[in-house]
């Protein structure tokens, strides 16, 4: 069996909304998959507004000043490692250390030349800034700004269903932004917020349809993993310490095996990228310093 990888991203979803909601293919994968939850160990105090750098929160012996932004979560999950490390604490980017702590697809590609790799995103900052370096094989990137992030979640849907069934990608990376959008202007609990994760729940059934399409089908066993960078204050936003804020997931499934739904301990952020290297058979050099551990699927 060839093994293969789908990481979908999707901003600012809130895990208790995902559970009260519970979209049908979203609802599918924490039946037949296995999830873990975890609380950011950084935030700014009573800060909602995004934009500005952080006051420390205790993670063990070391501290971290960063804010609960995009910026800092997708890094941490692009990365493998904390704010304190890839050096982002907020969404201007400033002091990334991408070229010492590259994105999981990148070192995939170093470590193995052979593997084919995908990342696809409506919120351009993540190429713009190197989350996702130029190393990787086939980057889409869309401005959500400019064309909103509904519109732009519906093309790099279009476009990743499309890749998925027709080319031959190892390992893929698929964002959608509009939940984040929805909550920054609404909150969580609002039917508008509903129905942004139920177009994207939609999206990722047809990203999941796309793969058992594919001819090899067969001869592959894909990893699909699914999570988020924040939560959100009830009024909407973030960037502090509240466990609304702070609180953030990570979902593993394999389409056509059933994993048990099992509940981990712990899932963290962090916990993606060596989980998507070990799902390829990819070991992680001690000398990277990853702060996050594969999951036990």
């Amino acid at each position: 069996m060839k093994d293969k990888v789908l990481v979908v991203g999707m901003d600012g979803l809130r895990f208790d909304r995902l559970l009260a909601i519970r979209p049908p293919m979203l609802g599918e994968l924490l039946d037949t998959g296995v999830h873990g939850t975890g609380l950011l160990p950084y935030g700014e105090a009573d800060a909602a507004a995004t934009g500005f750098k952080g006051q420390v929160v205790p993670l063990g012996e070391r501290s971290i000043a960063s804010r609960t932004d995009s910026g800092p979560g997708w890094s941490s999950i692009a990365t493998g490692v904390w704010p304190d490390k890839h050096g982002v604490v907020d969404n201007s980017f400033t002091g990334a250390e991408f070229g010492k702590f590259p994105d999981f697809l990148s070192r995939a590609k170093r470590l193995d030349p052979q593997l084919t790799t995908t990342a696809m995103f409506s919120w351009a900052a993540l190429a713009e800034h190197g989350a996702f370096g130029a190393d990787i094989d086939t980057r889409v990137v869309l401005d959500g700004y400019a064309v909103t992030f509904a519109m732009g979640d519906k093309q790099i849907a279009d476009a990743a269903e499309l890749h998925l069934a027709e080319q031959d990608p190892d390992l893929a990376f698929v964002y959608f932004g509009d939940t984040d959008e929805v909550a920054h202007r609404l909150g969580p609990h609002c039917p508008e917020y509903t129905d942004a994760l139920l177009t994207q729940d939609a999206y990722l059934a047809r990203l999941l349809a796309a793969i058992r399409s594919r001819p090899a089908f067969g001869r592959e066993r894909w990893t699909v993993l699914v999570t988020t960078d924040h939560g959100h204050l009830d009024q909407g936003g973030h960037g502090g310490t509240s466990a609304a804020e702070r609180t953030t997931f990570v979902l593993a499934a394999r389409p056509g095996e059933n994993l048990g739904g099992r509940a981990l301990p712990e899932a963290a952020l962090v916990d993606v990228a060596p989980t998507a290297l070990a799902q390829l058979g990819l070991t992680p050099s001690p000398s990277w310093g990853l702060d996050g551990s594969p999951l036990a699927l």
